[in-house]
């Protein structure tokens, strides 16, 4: 059975051999903005200290400080994969996520995917993302950047 919420979806992780009861969390955006401006906004430290948190580290191992959040202190992040503009895929936190961006026309479509996610813990990571992409949005839009404190009763929604 597959749960949708107003931004995400849960979805059963079948390319997976092992843990066959594992689901991916699947979102979907779309931006009135050039592909490289929107790759930029997710990539560049800059930019991701406005939005999201401060970034440090080298060679595709990363450690980002949230600015808003839940409780959750510093991310580590390794890239595994990068293919400007297009695509990254990396491990957070142990985890896989996976970032592909295309352009049509004017519109650039970001695609997210959390995979590996124990079912049991959809409820409290699918608010997380659903936030950090309104937060993306936000600062690409040059709007307010949504508060943490909106997001925990989305929970349901992931179940």
């Amino acid at each position: 059975m597959t749960t949708m919420s107003m931004l995400g979806e849960v979805r059963p992780e079948h390319d997976r051999e092992t843990d066959g009861d594992l689901v991916l969390l699947h979102y979907l955006r779309s931006f009135r903005r050039p592909v490289l401006e929107v790759w930029s906004a997710c990539t560049e430290w800059r930019q991701l200290g406005r939005w999201f948190g401060t970034v440090s580290g080298a060679g595709g191992e990363l450690t980002i400080e949230p600015i808003d959040g839940p409780g959750i202190g510093p991310i580590t992040v390794r890239v595994d994969e990068c293919r400007a503009p297009h695509e990254l895929v990396a491990q957070i936190d142990g985890c896989v996520l996976e970032l592909r961006m295309t352009q049509v026309g004017v519109v650039t479509n970001v695609e997210l995917i959390r995979r590996h996610v124990c079912p049991a813990d959809a409820s409290t990571i699918g608010p997380r993302w659903q936030y950090l992409l309104d937060r993306l949005t936000a600062y690409l839009d040059r709007q307010p950047l949504p508060q943490w404190p909106e997001y925990p009763e989305l929970a349901c929604e992931y179940k």
